[in-house]
């Protein structure tokens, strides 16, 4: 008798398990920071454009590029975090 409720107990245990449900639920993406996305300032090209003008917007031109090439990086590594998740 003693056995016979025991397994009863066990059957009951294994059977409540059969009913369980899963529900995803997504999840709102995190909106960029503003800095990643906000616009590069593009330096002014002067009107008579002389060797040494220009070689300083070159500077200005690069430096322009490298930052645009930071902020690019740091929009690919919260995609890649976004998408590991």
């Amino acid at each position: 008798m003693m056995i016979a409720l025991a397994g009863l107990f066990l059957l009951q245990l294994l059977t409540g398990c059969g009913n369980t449900r899963t529900v995803y639920v997504k999840v709102p993406a995190v909106p960029l920071p503003a800095n990643l996305t906000s616009e590069t300032a593009q330096p002014a090209i002067p009107d008579p454009l002389t060797y040494g003008e220009s070689l300083d917007l070159n500077v200005s031109l690069l430096s322009a590029l490298g930052q645009c090439n930071i902020d690019k990086a740091g929009i690919r590594k919260i995609e890649e975090h976004r998408a590991s998740q």
